[in-house]
C-alpha cells in the first residue's frame, strides 16, 4: 500500500469537543445539530457533505491531520476503533478545523468534486480524560491564565487521524451518505 499524496496538521483546543471536516463551499448543511449530536454519542458523525469529530476533552489541545491517500487506506498503526463515512465534496476542496475560526482550508482533493470515503480514527483519548482529572487539583488553586502551562506537556495526547480519498462522481440524490454510528471510547 502506498502512502498519502498530502496531509494537513492542526494542534488546538476543539471548541464545544469538536471540529469538523467539510467541503470548504458547504458551510451550513442541513442536519449539523442531529449530525453533531449523533457523534457526541459516536465519536463521529456526518450530514453528508460534513464530518463532525469530537473530542474527549476541551481543555487539552488536540491533534488533529488530515491525510489525502489516492486508493482506500487501512487502519494505521497505533490508532484505534474506525469509523468510516461518506462525504460529498461538491468544490472538491476541504476545510478541517473548529467553529471558531482555528482551521485549515484550502485543501485541494486531486480528484476534485466528488464524493470521498473518510475514515476517523483516534488515539490518547483515554489518557487527555485522565490527564484532567490529575491536574484537576492543581487547577483548582491556579488561575485560569496559568492553566495553558500545566496543560502544555499534554498537548497532542489526544489524537486524530482522519483519512480521505475519492469514492464516486457527485449524485443527484443523497442516497449514498453513510451516516456513520460506529462508537468510539
Amino acid at each position: 500500500m502506498t502512502g498519502p499524496i498530502a496531509h494537513h496538521e492542526l494542534l488546538f483546543r476543539p471548541d464545544y469537543r469538536f471540529f469538523t471536516v467539510r467541503d470548504e463551499e458547504c458551510d451550513a448543511a442541513a442536519g449539523g445539530a442531529e449530525a453533531l449530536a449523533r457523534a457526541y454519542g459516536s465519536g463521529a458523525a456526518t450530514t453528508g457533505y460534513e464530518v463532525y469529530v469530537t473530542a474527549a476533552q476541551d481543555l487539552i489541545k488536540v491533534r488533529a491531520r488530515l491525510e489525502v491517500w489516492k486508493q482506500p487506506a487501512g487502519p494505521a498503526d497505533g490508532f484505534d476503533d474506525l469509523v468510516t463515512v461518506t462525504l460529498t465534496c461538491p468544490s472538491g476542496v476541504l476545510q478541517m478545523g473548529d467553529g471558531s475560526g482555528t482551521a485549515v482550508g484550502g485543501i485541494d482533493l486531486p480528484d476534485g468534486p466528488g464524493v470521498y470515503t473518510v475514515q476517523v480514527q483516534y488515539r490518547g483519548r483515554v489518557e487527555a480524560r485522565v490527564a484532567l482529572q490529575r491536574l484537576d487539583e492543581r487547577m483548582a488553586g491556579t488561575h485560569s491564565s496559568h492553566w495553558p502551562a500545566l496543560f502544555a506537556p499534554f498537548d497532542g495526547v489526544e489524537e486524530y487521524l482522519i483519512r480521505i480519498w475519492f469514492s464516486d462522481d457527485l449524485a443527484e440524490d443523497d442516497d449514498k451518505i453513510d451516516l456513520g454510528d460506529e462508537p468510539l471510547s
